[in-house]
């Protein structure tokens, strides 16, 4: 058994004579110390962070003004009116606090409160009073859900003469209308519903067993996860061709995030891919493992441009042809991060990066586009992405690479080409956030649902998540629209055209009056 040794106390009552050690010793002490310092500062920094992570809110948002948003314009400092001349006061128009205006569009049921025969009957001269008007209040209400069973009945017809001649009887009776999954007691609404529950809403399929049971349907999640696979079937032909879709836009976001799966217990990654304006779709590809192969698989043969974080898994596609666009969001949480340890540097860089956003609100403001906004991104931006590299070069090495604010200001300094990427092309934007956006319903998700049971539970999520995603990114009514493409699709081949049932299609379509053909799908 080993016994520690610990090294003896520094008696200051017995220190050397000899001024050269003397020297050598206090040169070690302050190195000593300067170490037990920085240490001790991470040490600190990490603790805030996990503190906040824990008990405090995610937001990243800096409050109060800066020493950057004082600064301004040349020409608008020029055409500002002088210190002494006070300019008009614009007044906002603050929003009211009263009650929304219900949506007209929801059913009315109209009830007559009415008087009886002798209340109407005035009590000075017995004559019945006669109206004269009517007060009418209207009060949001609710009827619980309901499940009901549609009985198809098909009359069958023959032939009497043909009968009496003991010919062919010719009977003919009207074909059954395909359904989502063949052969089952469930249509195409009920289908909708679990969907739209689980993925759009994000209930388990164990809570939805004992809605469903409340409500009159016996039946078990196994049977719900099978129906919902069946599903996921029929909807493949859509998804491969938002796919397809989302892969020819000139420029796409990228993102992951890990997902549980069971049997056996291991971890999942769910990756999104969202498209651009002319290819308005998002839509996941899960896969067990964060390897490159997964996105190389994905987007190959891709040319365009990428809008990722730093993760390595990209980097084949760089490097075959596709361009990837930096962040700004990933750099700017960097230094958000360190503004505890190193405050000073922190909040020079976030009040860098804020003019860069300033900058990008302003554009929004003016509605440019394309070569406008790539123009005005240039002279605006342009300026202040120069000063932030000299920053940078001048920081880098001052700071602890270790350090919170060594590796927010390595991370910015590495990616510095990806960062300035956007300002190219007004098509591209400053950050990833759109990815980011897609997959925080996913987060949200799979803390209710929890876990994947398996990789055959794979395909299927992807296929439904897609769906999800990309009706939410058009808003259309999610029970609506499901419950159509699971009714149209299941009356066409595979390798038909799908095209007219992607969810922007039906947002055209909503906004007019539907077809004959979609109204009774509806």
């Amino acid at each position: 058994m080993s016994t520690a040794v610990t090294a003896p106390a520094l008696d200051p009552t017995h220190l050397p004579d000899d001024a050269g050690v003397l020297k050598q010793m206090v040169a070690e002490l302050f190195a000593t110390v300067t170490h037990l310092r920085t240490t001790i500062e991470k040490q600190q920094a990490h603790i805030q962070y996990l503190v906040r992570l824990t008990f405090g809110r995610r937001s990243e948002r800096v409050e109060g003004p800066t020493l950057f948003d004082l600064s301004a314009p040349a020409e608008e400092a020029v055409s500002a009116p002088p210190p002494d001349v006070p300019g008009p006061t614009v007044v906002g128009k603050h929003r009211g606090h009263g009650r929304r205006p219900r949506r007209a569009a929801l059913p009315r049921e109209r009830e007559v409160l009415d008087l009886t025969e002798a209340e109407r009957a005035c009590p000075c001269c017995g004559e019945v009073r006669v109206r004269i008007g009517a007060d009418v209040s209207e009060r949001l209400d609710y009827r619980p859900a309901c499940l009901f069973v549609r009985v198809l009945e098909r009359p069958t017809y023959l032939c009497r003469r043909c009968e009496q001649q003991g010919n062919n009887i010719q009977a003919v009776q009207a074909p059954l209308p395909p359904e989502p999954i063949p052969r089952s007691t469930v249509g195409a609404g009920l289908l909708a519903h679990v969907i739209v529950s689980k993925w759009f809403d994000h209930l388990p399929l164990y809570r939805l067993e004992g809605i469903l049971a409340r409500l009159g349907w016996d039946v078990t999640r196994s049977t719900l996860c099978d129906q919902m696979m069946r599903c996921a079937e029929l909807l493949t032909p859509l998804y491969d061709l938002m796919c397809r879709r989302v892969r020819g836009s000139f420029a796409l976001h990228a993102d992951d995030t890990p997902i549980a799966l069971l049997n056996p217990r291991r971890t999942a990654y769910a990756w999104v891919y969202v498209g651009d304006q002319a290819n308005p779709y998002t839509v996941f590809d899960l896969s067990v493992g964060r390897q490159q192969e997964f996105p190389e698989k994905f987007l190959a043969g891709y040319r365009g441009f990428i809008h990722a974080d730093a993760y390595a898994g990209y980097n084949s596609l760089y490097a075959a042809g596709a361009t990837h666009v930096g962040c700004w969001a990933h750099a700017r949480r960097g230094f958000f991060e360190a503004k505890d340890s190193d405050p000073v540097r922190a909040h020079e860089a976030l009040a860098r990066i804020r003019l860069l956003y300033a900058v990008e609100a302003d554009a929004k403001a003016k509605k440019l586009l394309g070569t406008d906004l790539a123009a005005y991104r240039q002279e605006q931006a342009g300026p202040v992405l120069q000063s932030f590299a000299d920053w940078l070069a001048h920081e880098v090495p001052r700071v602890l690479p270790k350090s919170r604010i060594g590796e927010a200001v390595g991370y910015a300094a590495n990616q510095w080409p990806t960062l300035n990427r956007y300002l190219e092309d007004g098509r591209l934007t400053i950050d990833n956030a759109p990815a980011e956006q897609a997959i925080r319903p996913l987060a949200i998700g799979r803390r209710n649902w929890l876990q994947i049971a398996g990789d055959g539970g794979l395909h299927s999520a992807a296929v439904l998540l897609s769906v999800a995603a990309s009706a939410k990114r058009h808003g259309v009514n999610p029970w609506d629209y499901v419950k159509c493409i699971l009714t149209f699709s299941a009356a066409r081949p595979r390798a038909a055209d799908f095209s007219d049932l992607l969810p922007d299609g039906w947002a055209q379509a909503a906004a007019n009056p539907l077809p004959e053909a979609w109204a009774q799908a509806v």
